[in-house]
């Protein structure tokens, strides 16, 4: 898959990753359909994008409304003539212990993490299989390779998006379509403050946070590069994957100390 001239759907576009992804997606020729509920940032990084030579349109979009995926997808095939590459970006954190979350908010997170996720998948892959070619990139997170207290709502809906990357991949890899998930650690945007559940830093959130710039560098290369795993920094991320299969105990022992102390 190269992204020069690729027609590439990003939810999510309008800031922190997925504006990211959209600009160095742009800045690599990549053709850009930005979807978002804020029409209005959603025009400043187009215009950020067309300022660099690129091309970009807007579709503002609720991901979680009925029929807005759809809807997506029709818009950016009439706009850019087909769908080469799914960033599934769109998603929110939540902060809360298992037995205490507030009902709403774990309803709104799977809604928008998980089920508008699988939705924007069934409303475009059509299209990649009428193609003979496609991709799919879902930005999963390290919370969804190993578990984090007080995030486990929030691990939960990034395992399941991992998951549901995995079947995608085997069921549609014959006709052409991979599939990538993406594992970025802590980041440097706004997610933390519009997170749902409690407020501040959580106990998991000790090491420095890498840019959201540096996390949409690796997945272009990665794109360019026919990779399905992309891990943004060797220390923590991959680093911790590993500790925790040769090592889970010691993993969960040091997790279970950060959640008792979360709670004075």
């Amino acid at each position: 898959m190269q992204l020069n001239k690729a027609r590439v759907i990003v939810t999510g576009a309008s800031s922190g990753i997925g504006r990211a992804i959209a600009v160095e997606f742009g800045r690599r020729g990549a053709r850009l359909a930005l979807a978002s509920r804020n029409r209005a940032a959603l025009e400043a990084v187009a215009v950020s994008i067309r300022a660099a030579g690129g091309t970009a349109v807007v579709i503002p979009t609720d991901v979680t409304a009925v029929g807005a995926v759809e809807k997506m997808a029709q818009d950016t095939i009439r706009e850019l003539g087909g769908i080469d590459i799914l960033v599934n970006n769109a998603g929110i954190g939540m902060q809360a212990p298992i037995a205490e979350a507030s009902s709403a908010d774990v309803d709104s997170l799977f809604k928008l993490n998980v089920l508008a996720a699988a939705a924007a998948i069934r409303a475009v892959v059509p299209t990649m299989r009428a193609q003979g070619a496609g991709m799919v990139i879902n930005i999963s997170s390290m919370a969804g390779r190993i578990v984090v207290p007080r995030i486990g709502y929030y691990s939960a809906t990034k395992f399941a998006l991992t998951a549901l990357g995995d079947a995608l991949r085997m069921e549609e890899a014959h006709r052409g379509i991979r599939v990538m998930n993406v594992f970025p650690g802590t980041t440097r945007s706004r997610f933390g403050e519009n997170r749902l559940g409690l407020r501040g830093q959580g106990a998991h959130q000790r090491l420095p946070p890498v840019s959201a710039e540096k996390v949409a560098r690796k997945i272009a290369n990665a794109v360019e590069g026919n990779r399905r795993s992309v891990y943004v920094s060797w220390f923590p991320d991959r680093a911790g994957v590993a500790a925790n299969w040769l090592a889970g105990w010691a993993i969960t022992a040091v997790l279970r100390r950060w959640a008792r102390h979360a709670e004075t």
